[in-house]
């Protein structure tokens, strides 16, 4: 899925995807391992848990890409900022 973000306060316009990574079994889970000092800790979760911690924008971006994903289908927003009332 891309977004493309529209220039907005001091940045330019960008483009955003997010990229469906498959599902990992417990050996590759077991054995991640954060290599960047800027991340200090990760976890999984549930869609609607990620609802609560994610900005709505975020938030929005991410209910897209799951959506195209259980439709089979790619999507090519503009600037998600509100929810997609089609969800």
């Amino acid at each position: 899925m891309v977004d493309w973000v529209a220039p907005h306060g001091p940045w330019d316009d960008s483009l955003m995807f997010v990229f469906d990574g498959g599902v990992l079994g417990d050996g590759q889970v077991a054995s991640l391992r954060i290599l960047d000092q800027e991340i200090h800790a990760f976890r999984f979760c549930s869609s609607e848990e990620a609802a609560t911690m994610l900005r709505p924008y975020v938030w929005n971006r991410l209910d897209q890409a799951i959506a195209a994903i259980r439709d089979g289908r790619s999507r090519y927003l503009h600037t998600t900022t509100e929810p997609n009332p089609d969800r």
